[in-house]
């Protein structure tokens, strides 16, 4: 065991550090940008648009069915009938893809 350890640290007392840490950095800044690209792209965009406009359309049906809720109640009532809908999306995606 200890041949093993001797053997790894022989190893790397003959690489640079320096290198390692461009090596890391450069290794970090590409998953980053990917990380930005998969946020930034038009696919995701447009879902989170998509997400807005039915939460606007919830809103709208919430206040003519619900005229004299107060702001706070409001906003829970949409965030709750979100929550459903997102909810019912997944296990109908869940269905298609595990039956």
């Amino acid at each position: 065991m200890f041949d093993n350890l001797k053997h790894s640290v022989e190893k790397l007392q003959h690489v640079n550090p320096k290198s390692l840490l461009l090596s890391f950095i450069q290794s970090q800044q590409l998953k980053r940008r990917d990380y930005m690209e998969l946020l930034n792209s038009d696919t995701e965009l447009q879902c989170i648009a998509d997400n807005r406009r039915l939460e606007a359309m919830v809103g709208e049906v919430i206040k003519t069915d619900f005229p004299e809720i107060t702001d706070k109640s409001f906003e829970l009532l949409v965030d709750a009938t979100m929550h459903n809908i997102r909810k019912k999306q997944l296990q109908a995606t869940d269905d298609i893809y595990f039956k």
